[in-house]
């Protein structure tokens, strides 16, 4: 055009001049299709040629990711979790490298990809190449993939602001992955295995240019650690992986040989990783119990104390109001701590001295309050002395008579407590270690606020109850506490739990208190617990970080329906 005009009118008149307008703005307004008219000019004509070839890198986004730019005229179709391979030009040992299509969108009226690269997927191909003759730079994709598990395991690759003990990456797998999934990531120039468990799930849309979007599925982990065969656990990692670093799901390991004192009471969900505790840690140092009525919670503490129970150095005393632990024990001939006639003047006693303690100094009987006093003390030490003396029998009932928080069922429980802690610190409870387990602990140890009573009058008697069974420790007696919420139980108590099992929980309060103990990410998981999954941590589970945890399917004894007898 430019040739023609200046034949035509020369170089110096008003013609060409005009002329010579005309072309620079047709020029700009077409800049887009020059630019593509230009690009295919100086394409390698060798990657035409192959029909394999898909397009060429545009970038790199870190040492294992790529950006590639499509042939608009290839010859091969493209859908995620394909399989290419390709030499890096700029990597000098000119290594054929193998990789998967992670992403596929539209930029700028042009098709990207982006490719990742592991050493996993060099494996899948016996370390062999498959095209010969490479251009530099140019993707190809490979038809013929080995039978292989790794699209099974593969999840998705770390993304943007993850830290040492939470990561985050970018879900973008075949694999089906949910709350408590335990993924695995290589991390350091050493490729240590470090295990992650999720916690959440957010999804998200990110901006690219000339206002196109992608939408993205961003999981949040938390670090377990690294895993110890010997030791069977977890240990913790100080540091993040690389950013784009591939996410699997974690791997099976070797099935684990218990010691002795050790029971385990669930796995980490979808794995075999076991969750372990030791019986005596978890007695002495005391446990909680935790979580709403229908997560199987009940029939998980009482097949704890079933598991205490196999040691016969072990007795345990329940304290129960409902009356289900004797239709749930019988096989286990429960000794019953007071006789029925008994039960009867003890709990008369203690209503008459509730009402004589409300009267005036003046008008109430010293002696009345001391006889009852002495025939309660000799009671309750005579039925546990001749539990924890009996050979027959590692199980005894003390049953409450009634379901409201009164000052009498508070000084009934105390007197117990006393009365055992007493045995302990003298007589080391002839032998035996004792779990005394607080079923309901509501009811027994309750917070002072939650008093079924008028005044605060039963504060002292909460806060002797819990200073006895806090001591008690020293002396091999231990609690195992089982609640429905952390709001209406003594915190005095449960902050000396050194192992807590959460079931499923839905107050704010619990979520608050146990985010203490566990931590904020994985405390934000107990309301979307399903049935039969824990959260644990505590000195007595052998990994001591915090886990979300499936307890596996207990049968209970049958027990002969004796109601009719």
């Amino acid at each position: 055009f430019l040739w023609g005009a200046m034949n035509q009118f020369g170089l110096n008149s008003n013609g060409f001049n005009a002329l010579l307008l005309y072309w620079v703005l047709f020029m700009i307004l077409n800049l887009p299709s020059i630019a593509s008219i230009w690009n295919k000019l100086f394409e390698k004509k060798e990657s035409k040629k192959q029909e394999n070839a898909l397009g060429t890198i545009f970038g790199v986004q870190s040492k294992n990711t790529f950006l590639v730019k499509l042939f608009s005229d290839r010859k091969e179709s493209t859908k995620i979790f394909d399989f290419v391979e390709f030499v890096y030009s700029i990597d000098e040992s000119h290594q054929i490298r193998k990789g998967l299509i992670l992403d596929s969108y539209l930029l700028n009226e042009q098709q990207w990809i982006k490719i990742l690269t592991t050493s996993e997927i060099i494996k899948i191909f016996a370390n062999q190449s498959i095209f010969k003759n490479h251009t530099e730079d140019v993707i190809y994709k490979i038809n013929d993939v080995p039978a292989t598990s790794y699209l099974d395991k593969f999840v998705g690759i770390v993304t943007e602001n993850s830290s040492i003990s939470k990561i985050k990456f970018i879900y973008n797998s075949k694999a089906s992955i949910q709350e408590g999934q335990l993924l695995e990531i290589k991390v350091g120039n050493k490729n240590v295995t470090v295990f992650y468990q999720i916690v959440e799930g957010i999804t998200k849309i990110e901006q690219l240019e000339n206002k196109n979007e992608t939408g993205l599925i961003i999981g949040e982990a938390i670090q377990l650690g690294t895993w110890n065969q010997e030791k069977v656990k977890f240990e913790q990692f100080g540091w993040v992986p690389d950013i784009n670093s591939p996410v699997y799901i974690a791997s099976k390991i070797e099935n684990v040989e218990l010691l002795d004192g050790e029971f385990q009471i669930g796995h980490i969900p979808n794995t075999n990783f076991p969750v372990i505790i030791n019986k005596e840690l978890a007695l002495t140092h005391h446990t909680a119990v935790l979580g709403v009525t229908g997560t199987g919670k009940s029939v998980f503490s009482r097949n704890l104390i079933r598991e205490y129970l196999k040691d016969k150095s072990i007795k345990a005393i329940c304290i129960d109001f409902t009356g289900e632990y004797r239709g749930k024990f019988t096989d286990l001939n429960p000794f019953k701590l007071v006789s029925d006639a008994k039960e009867i003047k003890l709990y008369e006693a203690f209503e008459w001295i509730s009402k004589e303690l409300e009267k005036f100094g003046n008008q109430q009987s010293k002696e009345g309050l001391k006889k009852c006093d002495d025939f309660i003390k000799e009671t309750l030490k005579e039925g546990l002395d001749a539990f924890l003396k009996s050979e027959d029998s590692q199980l005894c009932l003390f049953e409450l008579p009634d379901v409201s928080n009164t000052a009498s069922i508070l000084e009934y429980t105390r007197q117990l407590f006393k009365a055992l802690f007493n045995i302990a610190k003298n007589d080391r409870c002839y032998g035996h270690k004792v779990c005394v387990v607080l079923e309901e602990a509501h009811t027994v140890i309750p917070e002072w606020n939650f008093v079924g009573i008028s005044d605060k009058s039963s504060h002292s008697l909460l806060n002797s109850i819990a200073q006895i069974a806090l001591q008690g420790r020293k002396y091999d007696v231990g609690l195992l506490v089982i609640a429905q919420r952390t709001a209406n139980v003594s915190k005095t108590v449960l902050t000396q739990c050194n192992t807590i099992i959460s079931f499923q929980e839905f107050d704010k309060t619990s979520s608050e208190f146990l985010s203490n103990y566990f931590g904020q990410g994985i405390a934000n998981v107990l309301p979307n617990l399903r049935f039969r999954q824990a959260i644990a941590a505590g000195k007595a589970l052998k990994s001591n970080v915090p886990m979300i945890f499936e307890v596996p399917e207990i049968t209970e004894p049958e027990i002969a329906d004796t109601a009719e007898e």
